[in-house]
């Protein structure tokens, strides 16, 4: 099966990774797995247009993409049909990675707030939250990083819960307490303790803990004494 495209792809194609010519007036359908089984398919069922935001440039910009719909080759396969997508444009979404990435940098490396963030770049402050959640709950391989500036707090991560206590009857709050580590040169969250900070931080490899200079922490006797070990 064969689809006319045009010989030379758009700015659009190449940023985004969408299919592209090479120097033929067809080209083969590009195959893609179903996200169920993983079975490569490239039967078209249907195609739609479908609406991303961009990162403004001289104004909004609004992406468009014709996105398939393929039939799944696995006949046992539940999911029957699902459509395509990129690494730039994942499934469910209707912004670009490179604008989330974008108002990510913002708010990290320029230190704008996130409403500064959305105002300028012309989207909701829900969507720079959403993009700074993501990025915070992406934690790197913390044992190959070099923080010079780790900086610690803590945080409540929920509301507080009551549970009953089987022995007493009696209920008894739940404080949903979390202490966070921050690289403070790039933003980037290195992990995250429920139990004892000092358990996490002796956890380092020596060389890390020896690299750091300065910790920045509140008044906190116990952050204090971990920090030393």
């Amino acid at each position: 099966m064969s689809e006319p495209i045009s010989l030379r792809a758009d700015a659009a194609t190449a940023i985004f990774n969408l299919r592209t010519a090479a120097d033929s007036e067809s080209v083969q359908p590009a195959e893609a797995g179903c996200p169920s089984c993983g079975v490569i398919s490239s039967r078209l069922h249907s195609r739609r247009q479908q609406r991303l935001r961009g990162v403004p440039l001289a104004g909004p910009v609004e992406v468009v993409w014709t996105k398939r719909r393929l039939f799944c080759a696995e006949g046992l396969c539940p999911q029957q049909t699902f459509t395509e997508e990129t690494a730039q444009v994942p499934r469910r979404t209707r912004s670009t990675r490179r604008l989330r990435d974008a108002l990510v940098a913002t708010v990290i490396r320029a230190g704008r707030a996130a409403t500064e963030a959305a105002s300028s770049f012309g989207v909701s402050w829900w969507l720079v939250q959403r993009a700074l959640d993501s990025g915070a709950l992406t934690l790197p391989d913390v044992g190959a990083l070099e923080p010079r500036m780790p900086g610690i707090d803590q945080h409540r991560y929920r509301s507080v819960r009551f549970f009953r206590d089987p022995a007493t009857k009696a209920w008894k709050p739940s404080e949903p307490w979390m202490a966070t580590i921050v690289d403070l040169d790039t933003g980037q969250v290195l992990g995250r303790d429920r139990e004892g900070l000092g358990d996490w931080l002796f956890a380092r490899p020596l060389e890390w803990r020896l690299g750091v200079q300065v910790v920045a922490i509140d008044p906190s006797a116990a952050f204090r004494k971990a920090s030393r070990m």
